[in-house]
Protein backbone atom coordinates (compact mmCIF):
# COMPACT_ATOMS: atom_id res chain seq x y z
CA UNK A 1 0.00 0.00 0.00
CA UNK A 2 2.40 2.18 0.57
CA UNK A 3 4.39 1.62 -2.66
CA UNK A 4 1.34 2.21 -4.53
CA UNK A 5 0.97 5.33 -2.63
CA UNK A 6 4.53 6.54 -3.75
CA UNK A 7 3.50 5.69 -7.16
CA UNK A 8 0.48 7.94 -7.11
CA UNK A 9 2.62 11.13 -5.31
CA UNK A 10 5.40 10.16 -8.32
CA UNK A 11 2.74 10.49 -10.88
CA UNK A 12 0.82 13.72 -9.66
CA UNK A 13 4.56 15.56 -9.03
CA UNK A 14 5.21 14.88 -12.52
CA UNK A 15 2.02 15.85 -13.99
CA UNK A 16 2.50 18.97 -12.39
CA UNK A 17 6.32 19.84 -12.98
CA UNK A 18 5.03 19.42 -16.86
CA UNK A 19 2.15 21.44 -16.34
CA UNK A 20 4.47 23.84 -14.54
CA UNK A 21 6.93 23.43 -18.06
CA UNK A 22 4.43 24.11 -20.33
CA UNK A 23 3.30 26.84 -18.92
CA UNK A 24 6.33 28.59 -18.58
CA UNK A 25 7.05 27.86 -22.28
CA UNK A 26 4.01 29.53 -23.50
CA UNK A 27 4.98 32.79 -21.37
CA UNK A 28 7.86 32.49 -22.41
CA UNK A 29 7.44 32.59 -26.19
CA UNK A 30 4.56 35.28 -25.55
CA UNK A 31 6.83 37.39 -24.12
CA UNK A 32 9.68 36.51 -26.89
CA UNK A 33 6.97 37.97 -29.39
CA UNK A 34 6.04 41.08 -27.40
CA UNK A 35 9.75 42.01 -27.26
CA UNK A 36 10.54 41.62 -30.64
CA UNK A 37 7.43 43.15 -31.98
CA UNK A 38 6.82 39.63 -34.24
CA UNK A 39 3.21 38.83 -33.98
CA UNK A 40 1.31 35.35 -34.82
CA UNK A 41 0.14 34.60 -38.30
CA UNK A 42 -3.35 34.03 -38.79
CA UNK A 43 -5.40 32.66 -41.35
CA UNK A 44 -6.26 35.39 -43.24
CA UNK A 45 -2.65 36.68 -43.20
CA UNK A 46 -2.19 33.06 -44.80
CA UNK A 47 -5.26 33.84 -47.37
CA UNK A 48 -3.44 37.63 -48.04
CA UNK A 49 -0.75 36.18 -49.46
CA UNK A 50 -1.50 33.93 -51.25
CA UNK A 51 -4.03 36.16 -53.15
CA UNK A 52 -0.67 38.30 -53.47
CA UNK A 53 0.98 35.04 -54.91
CA UNK A 54 -1.53 34.71 -57.36
CA UNK A 55 -1.85 38.22 -58.43
CA UNK A 56 0.07 40.98 -57.10
CA UNK A 57 -0.98 44.62 -57.98
CA UNK A 58 1.91 46.62 -56.75
CA UNK A 59 4.35 44.69 -58.83
CA UNK A 60 2.25 43.12 -61.51
CA UNK A 61 3.22 39.37 -61.15
CA UNK A 62 1.61 36.31 -61.71
CA UNK A 63 1.82 33.46 -59.55
CA UNK A 64 5.25 34.95 -58.60
CA UNK A 65 6.17 36.11 -62.30
CA UNK A 66 5.93 38.76 -64.55
CA UNK A 67 4.43 38.61 -67.62
CA UNK A 68 7.57 38.61 -69.56
CA UNK A 69 9.30 36.14 -67.31
CA UNK A 70 6.21 33.90 -68.45
CA UNK A 71 6.43 34.79 -72.09
CA UNK A 72 9.65 33.30 -71.85
CA UNK A 73 9.37 30.51 -69.87
CA UNK A 74 6.19 29.81 -72.29
CA UNK A 75 8.42 30.27 -75.10
CA UNK A 76 11.09 27.87 -73.48
CA UNK A 77 8.82 25.13 -72.79
CA UNK A 78 7.35 25.46 -76.89
CA UNK A 79 10.96 25.56 -78.26
CA UNK A 80 11.81 22.46 -76.61
CA UNK A 81 8.57 20.48 -77.27
CA UNK A 82 8.78 21.58 -81.03
CA UNK A 83 12.71 20.26 -81.06
CA UNK A 84 11.47 16.63 -79.28
CA UNK A 85 8.57 16.15 -81.91
CA UNK A 86 10.66 17.81 -84.87
CA UNK A 87 13.52 14.78 -83.74
CA UNK A 88 10.48 12.42 -83.75
CA UNK A 89 9.41 13.29 -87.14
CA UNK A 90 12.73 13.05 -88.69
CA UNK A 91 13.84 10.00 -87.21
CA UNK A 92 10.76 8.59 -88.48
CA UNK A 93 10.93 9.92 -91.73
CA UNK A 94 14.29 8.48 -92.23
CA UNK A 95 13.12 4.73 -90.79
CA UNK A 96 10.07 4.90 -93.53
CA UNK A 97 13.08 5.95 -96.03
CA UNK A 98 15.35 3.22 -95.39
CA UNK A 99 12.52 0.26 -94.34
CA UNK A 100 11.61 -1.58 -97.92
CA UNK A 101 7.76 -2.82 -96.97
CA UNK A 102 8.08 -5.07 -99.60
CA UNK A 103 11.30 -7.05 -98.97
CA UNK A 104 13.58 -7.35 -95.82
CA UNK A 105 16.71 -5.32 -95.56
CA UNK A 106 18.78 -8.18 -94.42
CA UNK A 107 18.75 -10.63 -97.02
CA UNK A 108 21.08 -13.80 -98.17
CA UNK A 109 24.45 -14.50 -96.35
CA UNK A 110 23.81 -10.72 -94.13
CA UNK A 111 20.58 -12.30 -92.47
CA UNK A 112 20.08 -15.20 -90.31
CA UNK A 113 17.34 -16.65 -92.32
CA UNK A 114 19.25 -18.57 -94.77
CA UNK A 115 17.90 -22.06 -94.82
CA UNK A 116 13.98 -22.92 -94.60
CA UNK A 117 12.16 -25.05 -92.04
CA UNK A 118 9.61 -27.23 -91.75
CA UNK A 119 6.36 -26.63 -90.20
CA UNK A 120 3.44 -29.50 -89.78
CA UNK A 121 -0.12 -29.75 -89.25
CA UNK A 122 -2.17 -30.36 -87.27
CA UNK A 123 -0.74 -28.16 -84.15
CA UNK A 124 -4.08 -26.94 -82.29
CA UNK A 125 -1.50 -26.34 -79.10
CA UNK A 126 1.58 -24.38 -79.89
CA UNK A 127 3.08 -25.61 -76.75
CA UNK A 128 3.38 -29.43 -77.68
CA UNK A 129 4.10 -31.23 -80.59
CA UNK A 130 2.11 -34.46 -79.53
CA UNK A 131 -0.48 -35.90 -81.86
CA UNK A 132 -2.29 -38.33 -79.73
CA UNK A 133 -5.56 -40.23 -80.49
CA UNK A 134 -7.72 -42.92 -80.47
CA UNK A 135 -8.48 -44.78 -83.44
CA UNK A 136 -11.92 -44.51 -84.48
CA UNK A 137 -12.63 -41.92 -81.42
CA UNK A 138 -13.89 -38.75 -83.41
CA UNK A 139 -13.90 -36.89 -79.78
CA UNK A 140 -10.21 -37.39 -79.73
CA UNK A 141 -8.66 -35.75 -82.88
CA UNK A 142 -11.65 -33.32 -84.00
CA UNK A 143 -9.74 -30.48 -82.82
CA UNK A 144 -6.86 -31.94 -85.49
CA UNK A 145 -9.16 -32.33 -88.26
CA UNK A 146 -10.45 -28.93 -87.28
CA UNK A 147 -7.22 -27.51 -87.17
CA UNK A 148 -6.16 -28.86 -90.22
CA UNK A 149 -8.80 -28.22 -92.35
CA UNK A 150 -9.06 -24.61 -91.14
CA UNK A 151 -5.47 -24.34 -93.24
CA UNK A 152 -6.25 -26.54 -96.26
CA UNK A 153 -9.32 -24.55 -96.57
CA UNK A 154 -7.15 -21.39 -97.45
CA UNK A 155 -5.88 -23.36 -100.54
CA UNK A 156 -9.14 -23.94 -102.07
CA UNK A 157 -9.28 -23.35 -106.12
CA UNK A 158 -11.92 -20.40 -105.68
CA UNK A 159 -9.34 -18.84 -103.32
CA UNK A 160 -6.62 -18.41 -105.86
CA UNK A 161 -8.09 -16.32 -108.73
CA UNK A 162 -7.10 -13.11 -110.05
CA UNK A 163 -4.24 -11.49 -111.98
CA UNK A 164 -1.83 -11.99 -109.79
CA UNK A 165 -2.06 -15.70 -109.95
CA UNK A 166 -0.16 -17.91 -112.75
CA UNK A 167 -1.35 -21.29 -113.96
CA UNK A 168 1.84 -23.31 -113.63
CA UNK A 169 0.89 -26.92 -114.60
CA UNK A 170 3.05 -26.57 -117.34
CA UNK A 171 6.17 -25.87 -115.81
CA UNK A 172 8.34 -28.59 -114.35
CA UNK A 173 11.54 -27.09 -113.73
CA UNK A 174 12.43 -23.98 -111.56
CA UNK A 175 10.62 -20.76 -112.72
CA UNK A 176 12.39 -17.90 -114.63
CA UNK A 177 9.25 -15.29 -116.51
CA UNK A 178 6.99 -13.50 -114.33
CA UNK A 179 8.30 -13.76 -110.87
CA UNK A 180 6.02 -11.00 -110.11
CA UNK A 181 3.22 -13.79 -110.08
CA UNK A 182 1.91 -16.86 -108.02
CA UNK A 183 1.57 -19.85 -108.84
CA UNK A 184 -1.81 -21.72 -108.04
CA UNK A 185 -1.74 -24.47 -106.18
CA UNK A 186 -2.70 -27.75 -107.04
CA UNK A 187 -4.56 -28.75 -104.34
CA UNK A 188 -5.46 -32.57 -106.03
CA UNK A 189 -1.50 -33.04 -105.96
CA UNK A 190 -2.42 -34.05 -102.46
CA UNK A 191 -4.01 -36.87 -103.49
CA UNK A 192 -7.17 -38.57 -102.62
CA UNK A 193 -5.97 -40.54 -99.40
CA UNK A 194 -5.43 -37.35 -97.12
CA UNK A 195 -8.71 -35.59 -97.68
CA UNK A 196 -11.71 -34.16 -95.52
CA UNK A 197 -14.18 -36.45 -96.68
CA UNK A 198 -11.64 -39.22 -95.05
CA UNK A 199 -11.21 -37.45 -91.92
CA UNK A 200 -7.78 -36.88 -93.24
CA UNK A 201 -7.09 -40.95 -92.40
CA UNK A 202 -7.67 -41.01 -88.48
CA UNK A 203 -10.79 -42.76 -88.77
CA UNK A 204 -8.63 -45.97 -89.74
CA UNK A 205 -5.60 -45.07 -87.62
CA UNK A 206 -3.47 -43.72 -90.56
CA UNK A 207 -2.95 -40.55 -89.54
CA UNK A 208 -2.29 -37.58 -92.42
CA UNK A 209 0.27 -35.19 -91.30
CA UNK A 210 0.63 -31.69 -93.55
CA UNK A 211 4.00 -30.68 -94.07
CA UNK A 212 5.26 -26.87 -95.21
CA UNK A 213 7.97 -25.27 -95.84
CA UNK A 214 8.53 -22.12 -94.30
CA UNK A 215 9.12 -18.50 -96.13
CA UNK A 216 12.27 -17.23 -97.03
CA UNK A 217 12.11 -13.78 -99.38
CA UNK A 218 14.04 -14.48 -102.75
CA UNK A 219 15.56 -18.03 -101.34
CA UNK A 220 16.09 -20.09 -104.32
CA UNK A 221 16.38 -23.59 -103.93
CA UNK A 222 19.04 -25.33 -105.71
CA UNK A 223 18.90 -29.08 -107.47
CA UNK A 224 20.88 -31.90 -106.78
CA UNK A 225 22.69 -33.75 -109.35
CA UNK A 226 24.48 -36.97 -109.37
CA UNK A 227 27.59 -35.97 -107.63
CA UNK A 228 26.22 -34.19 -105.06
CA UNK A 229 22.86 -36.18 -104.53
CA UNK A 230 22.62 -38.34 -100.58
CA UNK A 231 22.34 -42.10 -100.75
CA UNK A 232 19.64 -42.01 -98.41
CA UNK A 233 17.50 -40.17 -101.65
CA UNK A 234 19.01 -42.68 -104.35
CA UNK A 235 15.64 -44.45 -104.78
CA UNK A 236 13.48 -41.28 -104.75
CA UNK A 237 15.71 -38.73 -106.73
CA UNK A 238 15.45 -38.34 -110.00
CA UNK A 239 18.31 -37.22 -112.65
CA UNK A 240 15.55 -36.28 -115.49
CA UNK A 241 13.58 -34.59 -113.01
CA UNK A 242 15.68 -32.93 -110.33
CA UNK A 243 13.86 -29.71 -109.27
CA UNK A 244 11.95 -31.16 -106.36
CA UNK A 245 12.68 -30.32 -102.78
CA UNK A 246 12.58 -34.00 -101.36
CA UNK A 247 11.15 -34.86 -97.56
CA UNK A 248 12.24 -37.49 -95.84
CA UNK A 249 10.74 -38.55 -92.55
CA UNK A 250 12.65 -41.05 -89.95
CA UNK A 251 12.12 -42.78 -86.81
CA UNK A 252 14.64 -41.02 -84.12
CA UNK A 253 15.06 -44.41 -82.33
CA UNK A 254 14.98 -48.13 -83.18
CA UNK A 255 11.84 -48.41 -81.44
CA UNK A 256 10.06 -46.07 -83.36
CA UNK A 257 11.54 -47.21 -86.41
CA UNK A 258 10.47 -50.91 -86.05
CA UNK A 259 6.67 -49.12 -85.20
CA UNK A 260 6.45 -46.81 -87.42
CA UNK A 261 5.47 -48.71 -90.59
CA UNK A 262 5.20 -47.87 -94.03
CA UNK A 263 5.70 -43.66 -94.49
CA UNK A 264 3.53 -42.56 -98.29
CA UNK A 265 3.84 -38.84 -99.45
CA UNK A 266 1.69 -36.54 -101.40
CA UNK A 267 3.13 -35.78 -103.38
CA UNK A 268 5.89 -38.13 -103.30
CA UNK A 269 8.77 -36.08 -104.90
CA UNK A 270 7.83 -33.13 -102.45
CA UNK A 271 7.71 -29.48 -103.15
CA UNK A 272 8.36 -28.32 -106.87
CA UNK A 273 10.67 -25.59 -107.49
CA UNK A 274 8.39 -23.62 -109.08
CA UNK A 275 6.66 -22.14 -106.16
CA UNK A 276 9.85 -20.49 -105.85
CA UNK A 277 11.36 -17.56 -105.05
CA UNK A 278 8.91 -16.22 -102.34
CA UNK A 279 8.71 -12.89 -102.85
CA UNK A 280 6.08 -11.18 -100.78
CA UNK A 281 3.53 -11.64 -103.99
CA UNK A 282 0.08 -11.21 -103.05
CA UNK A 283 -1.74 -13.77 -102.41
CA UNK A 284 1.37 -16.23 -102.08
CA UNK A 285 0.84 -19.72 -101.04
CA UNK A 286 3.56 -22.26 -99.51
CA UNK A 287 3.64 -25.58 -101.28
CA UNK A 288 2.40 -28.19 -99.28
CA UNK A 289 2.31 -32.28 -99.00
CA UNK A 290 0.95 -34.99 -96.78
CA UNK A 291 2.94 -37.79 -95.04
CA UNK A 292 0.62 -40.76 -93.99
CA UNK A 293 1.60 -43.46 -91.60
CA UNK A 294 0.29 -46.22 -93.30
CA UNK A 295 0.48 -49.39 -90.52
CA UNK A 296 2.05 -47.83 -87.41
CA UNK A 297 1.84 -49.91 -83.91
CA UNK A 298 -0.61 -48.81 -81.55
CA UNK A 299 0.38 -47.65 -78.12
CA UNK A 300 4.08 -46.91 -78.77
CA UNK A 301 5.27 -43.19 -79.00
CA UNK A 302 6.46 -42.63 -82.60
CA UNK A 303 9.40 -39.73 -82.26
CA UNK A 304 9.48 -38.13 -86.17
CA UNK A 305 11.76 -36.22 -87.83
CA UNK A 306 11.17 -34.63 -91.21
CA UNK A 307 13.80 -33.05 -93.15
CA UNK A 308 13.89 -31.22 -96.50
CA UNK A 309 17.04 -31.78 -99.02
CA UNK A 310 18.22 -29.32 -101.47
CA UNK A 311 21.59 -28.51 -101.92
CA UNK A 312 21.61 -25.81 -100.37
CA UNK A 313 19.57 -26.81 -97.36
CA UNK A 314 21.60 -27.52 -94.43
CA UNK A 315 19.93 -29.23 -91.07
CA UNK A 316 20.36 -28.22 -87.44
CA UNK A 317 18.12 -30.29 -84.67
CA UNK A 318 18.92 -28.04 -82.28
CA UNK A 319 17.71 -24.88 -84.41
CA UNK A 320 15.42 -26.95 -86.42
CA UNK A 321 17.00 -25.66 -89.46
CA UNK A 322 15.59 -27.71 -92.48
CA UNK A 323 13.38 -30.15 -90.88
CA UNK A 324 10.90 -29.98 -88.00
CA UNK A 325 10.01 -32.84 -85.27
CA UNK A 326 6.73 -34.54 -83.88
CA UNK A 327 5.97 -37.39 -81.57
CA UNK A 328 2.66 -39.53 -82.91
CA UNK A 329 0.16 -41.94 -80.81
CA UNK A 330 -2.27 -43.87 -81.97
CA UNK A 331 -3.98 -45.57 -79.39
Amino acid sequence: RKLVDARKHSKMASHISQSAYSTTSSALYQSTLASTGIQRETFGDRMTQTKNWLFNGEDGKVMGRTPIDWAYYIGCIIIFLSTLMSMSAAFCAIFYWAVDWNSPTLRGAASILQTPGLGFRPQPDVTTTLIRFVKGDGSSYVHYLDHMEAYVQYYENDLQQGDNFKDCRVINNRRTEELNKVCVFEIQDLGAECVKQKNYGFDDGQPCILLKLNRIYNWVPEEFTNETVPPILKNRWNVNDPFWITIRCDGDDHVTRENMGDLAYFPDRGFPFKYFPFLNQQGYRSPLMFLRFQNPHPGILLMVTCRAFARNIIHDRVEQIGQVHFELIVD
